[in-house]
């Protein structure tokens, strides 16, 4: 047992005179608001029949969280429980919707009626304010015995001793009073039994407390469902947060970086060719036009606007402008796309991959060739994006977050598919199999297709 958790060390330290003062200050509380829950829910209820109690309900419900917040409160600062706070409650609509409810007065009024009906932490904490009306009286008389037990049994023992010694007379017996005689011998004999009994009664106020902190962790704190729901909420928005980060990224940077090729492309041939010139800095402007749309529509997105006023997200349709456009910034590319309908995820996230392989091409490779492929492959839209090395050491150094790679790995992994990107002999690969129904087979029919090493890594 080591120093801190000594039986008879308790009093000695500092933890036990803050839950003694706890509990001393739970008779009050406990009083408070168990009379006060009890009074406004019977006299609530009572009146139900006259609509009286319905708002007077209501209104005691409600300010069952202010309570807990005040308990909870007192529990953290002065026991260390650690109770975290609950999630704010719920919003949820007549039919258990989330917004998606008729607008209105009386709408509005209904639905924040049931969201205080359904309010689990206000019924937790009511539930508490009763079971303090228990544990308040007998924490209170517990503390007040832990606390004046070992002044009474200190100062019995020195009266005692000094009546022995015959420092004084006590009981105003005067020196030989056979009654004195024998309660001050007695005293002294049964000191080391009281001196043993008094850390008896704190470890007793330190039970108690253990079981209001047991007791504040399930009514005053968040419960383990709203615990997953709050974790997951966090995770919506953090996966909110990447994609709206890749879209940025992939849309945003991609324009911008045909941009860079276009003037850069524009600025070399300024005097020999000022048509060409011309044209570039056309093509930037429209580009840049182009930009702004898509980054109005990615915070139009954030902002949460009603889906109708959004510009339709790219799909595997609009691969050919991609490719048509990226040409006009002046990259060489070689094109097959021979897409079949797919489902609109698919399509989005095929757009995206292709996007990023030719913004990698164009950054790391410039001038180089280009071949783009997106084809069907037996269950899976099949895309290749392949670069031959560039024509020069310079042109390569360009360097990247590799975000963009990375991102097209998570694209592909979250539909199920596969993809594969890094270098190969003579340039740079970026292959992906997207399923077009619910997985990918196991094995290629074709061995010899470009994707079929894909398949090897997907389990059955």
């Amino acid at each position: 047992m080591t120093e801190k958790n000594a039986y008879g060390l308790i009093l000695f330290h500092a933890r036990f005179w803050w839950e003694a003062g706890y509990l001393l200050l739970g008779l009050p509380s406990a009083l408070l608001w168990g009379v006060y829950a009890i009074t406004m829910y019977a006299t609530g209820a009572a009146l139900v029949i006259v609509w009286i109690g319905v708002p007077l309900l209501v209104i005691t419900h409600v300010s069952m969280r202010w309570i807990g917040a005040s308990e909870r409160g007192l529990a953290n600062s002065m026991l260390d429980a650690r109770i975290l706070a609950p999630p704010a409650r719920r919003t949820v609509g007549i039919d258990g919707g989330r917004g998606d409810e008729p607008r209105g007065a009386w709408n509005s009024l209904a639905r924040w009626g049931r969201d205080v009906l359904f309010d689990g932490h206000a019924w937790r904490v009511a539930v508490w304010t009763v079971g303090r009306l228990v544990l308040g009286p007998l924490g209170f008389s517990l503390a007040l015995v832990a606390v004046i037990m070992p002044v009474a049994v200190i100062g019995g023992i020195v009266q005692a001793a000094v009546y022995r010694l015959g420092w004084a007379d006590w009981y105003g017996f005067g020196s030989g009073n056979h009654m004195s005689d024998t309660v001050s011998f007695w005293t002294l004999v049964g000191s080391p039994v009281a001196l043993l009994l008094v850390p008896a009664f704190a470890w007793s106020v330190r039970g108690l407390v253990v079981l209001h902190v047991v007791f504040g962790r399930w009514a005053l704190g968040a419960s383990s469902s709203e615990e997953v729901r709050a974790a997951t909420e966090r995770a919506e928005i953090a996966e909110e947060q990447v994609r709206i980060d890749q879209e940025l990224h992939d849309s945003i940077g991609h324009m911008i970086t045909m941009n860079i090729i276009q003037a850069g492309a524009g600025a070399h041939v300024f005097e020999s060719d000022p048509e060409f010139a011309r044209q570039a800095l056309r093509n930037i402007e429209e580009r840049g036009r182009a930009a702004m749309g898509e980054l109005d529509r990615i915070i139009a997105t954030i902002r949460g606007d009603q889906q109708e006023t959004r510009a339709p997200l790219a799909g595997v349709g609009d691969l050919g402008r991609l490719v048509e456009e990226s040409r006009a910034a002046g990259m060489t590319i070689e094109a097959h796309i021979d897409a079949p309908p797919v489902p609109a995820a698919v399509g989005r996230a095929a757009f995206a991959i292709v996007r990023e392989a030719l913004t990698n091409a164009a950054r790391h490779a410039p001038g180089a060739l280009v071949r783009v492929r997106v084809e069907r492959d037996e269950d899976a839209l099949a895309l290749e994006v392949v670069n031959e090395a560039p024509s020069t050491p310079q042109a390569a150094s360009a360097k990247g977050t590799r975000r963009g790679l990375s991102g097209i790995r998570d694209r592909a992994t979250l539909l199920g598919g596969r993809s594969r990107v890094g270098a190969e002999a003579g340039g740079f690969a970026v292959r992906a199999l997207l399923p077009l129904d619910a997985s990918l087979s196991a094995e290629a029919q074709d061995p010899t297709s470009p994707w079929a090493s894909l398949r090897e890594r997907v389990a059955p």
